[in-house]
């Protein structure tokens, strides 16, 4: 007789579990048939041998007559194979998400009830949530407990798989927030994670968690018995919550490390989010870039939600909108704090495109920030090679518009001056100004050697700006100007005079040494009478003897080229007001001269001279004449050769011209020497002079209030 077997159990008498898989309950099952290898029952039953085909084995149970309630939880607590990988509890997942080998379990739960739970093929889920231990996968003896051993109770070897573990509801939350999002558990929330699928989640927990709990390295580690929650611990917050758990990893790993960009801060783990899913890539590449830019930028405030949802510019679109060059972008949000140097590409705050305009017009030019700290442009530099000042370029692109600087670095120099201590005694400082010239410094170093306390102060002024405010302490008691000098010297003006020569001239001859300098000083030069009188009876200028000579000035320095003879002093073509100088006794020689051509012999115009300089004396003292008017006439200055007097005789006509000069304002007068009838004329003619001079001072002096003014208001 034959026998044909249609189904696979004579008997179904227990009752699967709420959280059984079909393949567990099969094999309770098979138990219960007396089988005590699923290799041997499988092989009765023409069922699959080598694996756990969870298909084969729930289609073989839907064939049994069992209560149809039944065949629903175990079909939703199976992982069944579906496409390209499995389904279970209703939700997709692939294929390396689920594990059947080794067999695992929890021993807590195997010790509460004898069948396997559904979730212990979750690979990911490598802790109990219930009992918060490591899932078992070997015996007391060591030995694994493969599929074909039947029993739930106890191991091939007779060890008991269970034992009593208390229940927790605080640990393993990555395996607890699994369970909940599979509804074997009651949920819990993590707002990162429950907008995404199951299988993204598993991903990205073991993700962040491997980099979390690893040091830095070229190869990315294996996955973790507790990566998966560390990255959990890490998401289940905000996104703030993110960054700072990334944040703390840099602070472990790279503390103080140089690199450019973000990726390289990172090693494996920012090149590796482009192979995970779309879901939260976006959010954990902007948590690393939030993480490594409030790291390096040295932001002492946690990172926040909101922080995400700022907003960062190219610095060339910046530029674009802003007409100006990408570099100064730069500079203007590194100065304003809205520039984050390690971030890619898009490095400056979007909202702060208006800011940085504005506080772009704020800037002052050089000329400014000099006047502001009372120092020569020239210093500028070296504030900025020092550290004290940025300049600010490329604001207008194709023009040469010079550096902008910031006033708020020019007050904080100000504040240093302000605060450098004051030692020592007044009466031994120096101005910077002098300072520097005797010891041949320039401006700019004499500057940040004051800032930096390398020179001491004695003093700090008030009635000036800046580095004019102070006095630097020497060892020498200061001297003061002497306002009284004796008979025996002259000024540089009345040499000037004297000798009928510019002051350009005149300031030559001082350093060739032709007239005896007695004492100088920032005031006022002092020289020997002595040296001018007897320079001036041997000396004169080329155009003096070519005027007596009915001669052109070049001529007279032609001739004296053609004979050898050097002059003292030398016009240089493109020189400002330089005067040929010869030695009278040359120039007599060459043209066979007996009688000095630049001496006018007139008594007339000796009693004119005679009755004029006295008088100019009493009205007009700062207008300085020479003992005599030469025949090419004088200009007579006062001594900062901003009011003149032009005199010029006619020996023809007996007359003299007199053209009258003060700062823009002019008059003309002449005389007739024939008659004796103009002393009167002459004190009319320097009160006029002398009314011309006061009314151009107050211009002057108004023009100075009202430049100081505007200098003060800006």
């Amino acid at each position: 007789m034959n026998f044909i077997q249609t189904l696979a159990f004579s008997r179904w008498d227990i009752d699967p579990a709420s959280d059984e898989p079909a393949h567990g309950f099969f094999m309770r099952l098979a138990e219960l048939e007396g089988s005590v290898s699923m290799r041997t029952f499988a092989n009765w039953n023409d069922l699959e041998v080598n694996r756990v085909a969870t298909n084969e084995l729930m289609e073989t149970l839907e064939r049994h007559p069992m209560p149809l309630e039944w065949f629903e939880p175990l079909r939703l607590n199976t992982p069944l194979r579906d496409g390209d990988g499995y389904v279970l509890r209703g939700h997709s997942l692939p294929y390396h998400h689920i594990r059947f080998a080794p067999r695992r379990w929890c021993p807590g739960c195997i010790h509460e009830a004898h069948h396997h739970r559904g979730w212990w093929e979750v690979e990911s889920i490598r802790h109990c949530p219930i009992h918060c231990v490591e899932l078992e996968t070997r015996d007391e003896g060591g030995m694994l407990v493969p599929w074909t051993w039947l029993s739930f109770e106890y191991s091939r070897d007779g060890f008991y798989l269970g034992r009593e573990l208390p229940r927790h509801d605080d640990g393993a939350p990555f395996a607890r927030y699994l369970l909940g999002r599979f509804g074997w558990l009651e949920p819990t929330s993590a707002p990162l994670l429950d907008a995404i699928s199951i299988p993204d989640v598993i991903d990205y927990c073991e993700f962040v968690g491997r980099f979390l709990e690893n040091p830095p390295s070229r190869k990315h580690p294996s996955v973790g018995t507790h990566s998966a929650d560390v990255g959990f611990e890490a998401l289940r917050g905000d996104r703030g919550d993110l960054a700072e758990a990334v944040r703390g990893w840099y602070r472990e790993h790279r503390n103080n490390h140089k690199a450019r960009g973000v990726a390289a801060h990172f090693s494996w783990g920012y090149p590796k989010l482009n192979f995970l899913p779309e879901s939260l890539r976006q959010t954990v590449r902007r948590a690393f870039h939030e993480a490594a830019a409030f790291e390096t930028e040295g932001y002492d405030r946690r990172v926040t939600d909101q922080d995400f949802d700022v907003e960062f510019m190219p610095q060339r679109e910046i530029a674009r909108k802003l007409n100006i060059e990408p570099r100064a972008v730069e500079l203007l949000a590194r100065q304003i704090g809205v520039l984050q140097k390690t971030r890619e590409r898009r490095t400056v705050v979007a909202d702060a495109v208006d800011t940085i305009a504005e506080y772009k017009e704020t800037l002052l030019t050089i000329q400014e920030t000099s006047r502001r700290l009372g120092i020569h442009q020239d210093a500028i530099r070296h504030l900025v090679h020092a550290g004290y000042l940025t300049v600010f370029r490329g604001l207008n692109p194709g023009r040469r518009a010079g550096g902008r600087y910031s006033p708020e670095q020019v007050d904080d120099i100000l504040g240093l001056i302000d605060g450098l201590p004051v030692t020592g005694s007044a009466a031994y400082g120096l101005t910077l100004h002098t300072y520097r010239t005797r010891n041949q410094l320039v401006p700019g170093e004499v500057a940040v050697k004051v800032l930096k306390g390398e020179i001491a102060i004695c003093e700090k002024r008030d009635n000036v700006l800046g580095f004019k405010r102070l006095m630097v302490r020497t060892d020498a008691k200061r001297k003061r100007q002497s306002f009284t000098r004796s008979d025996d010297t002259m000024t540089m003006g009345e040499a000037q005079a004297l000798l009928n020569m510019t002051y350009e001239t005149t300031q030559i001859l001082v350093k060739q040494g032709h007239l005896g300098v007695v004492d100088a000083s920032p005031r006022q030069v002092l020289i020997s009478r002595k040296a001018v009188e007897e320079f001036a009876a041997g000396h004169a200028k080329s155009s003096d003897f070519a005027h007596g000579m009915g001669v052109s000035g070049h001529a007279v320095s032609w001739t004296m080229k053609r004979e050898g003879i050097e002059p003292v002093v030398k016009f240089v073509k493109g020189g400002k007001h330089v005067d040929t100088v010869f030695k009278r006794v040359d120039v007599m020689r060459v043209y066979g001269l007996e009688a000095d051509p630049t001496v006018l012999e007139d008594a007339r115009l000796d009693r004119f001279w005679e009755i004029i300089v006295p008088e100019a004396a009493k009205i007009c003292p700062y207008l300085i004449f020479p003992p005599k008017l030469p025949p090419s006439g004088q200009r007579v200055w006062n001594s900062n050769r901003g009011l003149s007097a032009h005199f010029h005789f006619d020996p023809g006509l007996g007359e003299i011209h007199i053209n009258l000069s003060a700062r823009g304002e002019r008059n003309k007068f002449w005389f007739d020497l024939k008659t004796e009838d103009y002393i009167g004329a002459i004190k009319g003619m320097f009160k006029v002079f002398d009314r011309m001079v006061k009314e151009a001072t107050q211009r002057q002096n108004a023009k100075t209030r009202e430049w100081w003014r505007k200098r003060k208001e800006g």
